[in-house]
């Protein structure tokens, strides 16, 4: 009976240990999705296209054995099921472990020093998607040693710096910006794919599912003149580009967790339901490509179809966002999810129920961080009018009460925009307020007297957003 029992504990063990184990591939490029895109091909030319201008960048990748294309490697081998692509990725993932650090010189060189970085973020995905495309064709040794390669080069110093203690370096208060986000949820999309032979970082990946709402729902800072991170309205107050990349990194993250974590909950983040209303708020509908606010450290070809594209298939089902995706041009900006790229091929929503217009009021008033807007129609060309004030912080300039007016399509009042961060013009005049359209406090910058200028700005926002209702 004894033996019984205890042979009965070791099933059930073993069950339960199976259970927790993650069936790969599973992350993002999942069998569901990869089945729907294949059906949809059969009726969408488009589709057919950019899946060819695909797995011709997947072939060249081939040749190379480029890491940069881990993607599109592994696109192409769970598109077409051929193991030569699947064998590249495994090569070239066990070389990369032999490196003694993916760290940044200038970073590392900094006191206290940081280890991780958005370019080892960028690496974590890459390998977390080319480990769980090619795992299965993979030996129990080779997937423990790129495993534990990972852990070493990627893992433990983004996840070390950014969340866990005692080795945490940053807070949100100081670094509560898009590099949160990008360091620990591509940190954490890679751990999530290291679980099976390292059940010790499935205990950070939890904790960094159960921090993850803090980021969304931090209040500010005002001794360093942090603005809350997301207004009531919805919305980042950092650039659109900087919000965008964020919020982005986030959602793949959460897509990942529950990709998973089948019929788990995976809790509340009510910020999320606001953004199709945001990102569209802040952008202009005009003949070519869409054009968005370029305040702060932003181009106003950004667009933000990445975070659409993702709260869409997290369930958040509004029209808004499928009307946006239709205006974003193909490539129209460096980093965005297209059709011929992984992501975009997989993740763009069937559009042919998106609204000619969106249902959206005309003008919007984002208190929290000090932007409005407002337009005489969401038809393309019309005259829109976007004001800004609030903190400067980061990649928000001191150029409260500064304005940008698009009428027929083009930007007629602009903003004066930015360059390249290590030029000394980014921060000696594209930063200052004498780049922008602001008044100047007695012919001075505008960076020392924001609370003042952000106050009359305000007061100026709620008067001209209501008498616009």
């Amino acid at each position: 009976m004894k033996q019984i029992v205890l042979c009965l504990i070791g099933i059930l063990f073993a069950s339960f240990v199976s259970a927790q184990k993650i069936n790969h591939p599973s992350l993002l490029y999942t069998p569901q999705r990869i089945q729907q895109v294949k059906q949809r091909m059969q009726n969408e030319p488009k589709l057919r296209e950019a899946w060819e201008n695909i797995q011709k960048t997947a072939d060249e990748a081939l040749q190379k054995k480029d890491f940069n294309r881990l993607d599109y490697l592994s696109l192409a081998y769970l598109m077409t099921d051929n193991k030569e692509y699947a064998n590249i990725i495994k090569e070239i993932l066990l070389k990369a472990v032999e490196a003694e650090s993916w760290g940044d010189m200038e970073m590392m060189a900094r006191i206290p020093v940081w280890r991780s970085q958005l370019g080892m973020a960028h690496k974590s995905f890459l390998s977390a998607i080319g480990y769980d495309a090619a795992y299965n064709i993979m030996s129990s040794s080779e997937r423990k040693k790129i495993a534990e390669g990972l852990k070493r080069l990627a893992v433990e110093p983004a996840l070390g710096d950014w969340l866990l203690e005692p080795t945490r370096i940053h807070s949100l208060n100081s670094m509560g910006h898009n590099w949160w986000t990008s360091c620990v949820c591509q940190g954490g999309i890679l751990a999530l794919s290291l679980q099976n032979e390292l059940p010790e970082v499935k205990e950070w990946v939890e904790q960094l599912h159960e921090s993850l709402p803090e980021w969304f729902d931090f209040a500010g800072d005002v001794l360093q003149q942090k603005a809350k991170s997301f207004d009531e309205a919805g919305g980042m107050y950092e650039s659109l580009n900087y919000a965008n990349f964020g919020i982005q990194e986030a959602l793949l993250f959460r897509i990942a967790w529950i990709n998973t974590h089948p019929g788990q909950n995976p809790g509340n983040i009510p910020q999320l339901a606001k953004l199709p209303n945001y990102f569209s708020q802040v952008c202009y509908p005009r003949t070519g490509m869409l054009y968005s606010l370029n305040f702060g450290d932003s181009h106003k070809n950004v667009s933000a179809e990445s975070s659409m594209m993702l709260l869409y298939a997290l369930g958040v089902k509004d029209p808004t966002i499928l009307w946006y995706i239709t205006q974003v041009e193909q490539g129209q900006h460096r980093d965005g999810f297209f059709l011929n790229r992984p992501m975009g091929f997989l993740y763009t929503p069937d559009l042919s129920k998106a609204p000619v217009t969106p249902d959206l009021k005309t003008s919007q008033l984002f208190s929290d961080f000090g932007w409005a807007t407002m337009r005489t129609s969401w038809e393309k060309d019309a005259t829109m009018l976007a004001v800004k004030s609030g903190h400067t912080w980061n990649h928000s300039h001191a150029d409260a009460n500064s304005f940008i007016v698009f009428h027929k399509g083009v930007d007629i009042i602009k903003d004066g925009g930015n360059c390249w961060y290590p030029n000394p013009a980014y921060r000696n005049y594209f930063f200052q307020s004498q780049a922008h359209n602001v008044v100047l406090f007695n012919g001075g910058d505008n960076l020392v007297n924001n609370s003042i200028a952000a106050l009359l700005c305000e007061e100026i926002f709620i008067i001209s957003w209501m008498r616009a209702m």
